[in-house]
């Protein structure tokens, strides 16, 4: 492990403690936990899909595709 530096303001502060007291545990931890969190929503979350085309979507023309179906 690295030794790194956080700023907090005293809000954030008094919250970690509070939290740390609570869960019997380190704030050193709980900020990895935190990190951890960050990392894996950036690099772990598929990206929203893009349309291939700029045409009409196929739920746009969902009742033109089911003329018929059932009958």
């Amino acid at each position: 492990m690295t030794k790194t530096t956080v700023y907090l303001d005293e809000e954030h502060k008094a919250a970690l403690a509070l939290a740390a007291e609570k869960t019997g545990r380190k704030q050193s931890d709980l900020i990895r936990d935190g990190i951890d969190h960050v990392i894996h929503q950036i690099l772990h979350t598929r990206p929203a899909l893009q349309p291939a085309s700029d045409g009409p979507r196929v739920l746009d023309r969902a009742d033109e595709l089911m003329a018929g179906f059932g009958s």
